[in-house]
């Protein structure tokens, strides 16, 4: 018996056949859309000594055996370390620094990220470009954990915010594995158009080491040992994150009904 020839698409399988494909992508959205529909819910804990505050499992760190080795660099450390007093964090944790007061508007982001942590080379130019595009407010924490280059590179970013030149000095030496020797400071400095003698005073000025203390200090009291580290409003995560899971806490930060810990 010969083959019979295939039956002819009609009209009307083709259009049934297509309208299958709108329901389809009108239920889903694309991929973006199935991702959120089939990734699980954010899962919550309170954060222990610190009231108001939770935190979430987040991922990958940078610190290990090594951590808060770097944390106060002075030979007196352990008597003169700070501590955070309830009352205190808020004012601590979320404080944008260079004359820039606290936008109720936004939402609050405190960033403890460390020069050496591999996983901070990714979240740091993330969280600059939410900033830059606004709805979020990011507070900068030096936390360093990857001994003494670790602590050199902090201490410079934090003279360089004396100066304003903060974020010239956070992407240089986030990005680059120079070792930042006094020369390559002073080179630095005179590109970015600030004193370079006065960085380098700075970087050993009482006040330089005062916020380091507060940043170990605050690390402390969310048990951050390592980095990335990130307070989200109310929640902590430590761990390399994604701008989704980023955008993730921002909204879910915008959907509380009570006004949170840090609110005033």
């Amino acid at each position: 018996m010969p083959d019979q020839p295939p039956p002819k698409t009609t009209r009307r399988s083709l259009l049934r056949l297509a309208g299958f494909g709108a329901v389809v992508a009108a239920a889903y959205g694309g991929t973006a859309l199935l991702r959120r529909l089939t990734e699980p819910g954010l899962q919550f804990e309170p954060v222990a000594g610190v009231p108001g505050f939770r935190r979430i499992a987040g991922g990958p760190i940078s610190g290990g055996a090594t951590a808060f080795v770097g944390i106060g660099s002075s030979s007196d450390e352990g008597s003169t370390a700070q501590t955070i007093s309830d009352g205190a964090l808020c004012g601590a944790l979320f404080d944008p620094g260079d004359d820039q007061p606290r936008d109720p508007a936004h939402v609050q982001i405190a960033y403890f990220t460390d020069y050496r942590c591999f996983y901070c080379r990714q979240v740091s130019p993330m969280l600059a470009q939410m900033a830059q595009g606004g709805g979020v407010q990011v507070t900068w924490h030096d936390l360093p954990l990857l001994g003494q280059i670790s602590s050199v590179a902090a201490r410079a970013a934090v003279a360089a915010r004396a100066q304003g030149a903060y974020d010239a000095f956070h992407e240089r030496l986030m990005g680059t594995p120079v070792v930042p020797t006094p020369p390559y400071l002073r080179q630095l400095s005179e590109e970015v158009g600030i004193d370079p003698a006065r960085l380098l005073r700075d970087m050993t000025a009482r006040k330089t080491e005062r916020q380091l203390q507060r940043t170990a200090a605050l690390a402390r009291r969310f048990g951050f040992i390592g980095t990335p580290a990130l307070v989200v409003g109310r929640t902590a995560v430590l761990g390399g994150v994604d701008r989704r899971m980023v955008e993730r806490l921002v909204r879910a930060e915008r959907a509380m009904t009570d006004p949170g810990p840090c609110s005033g």
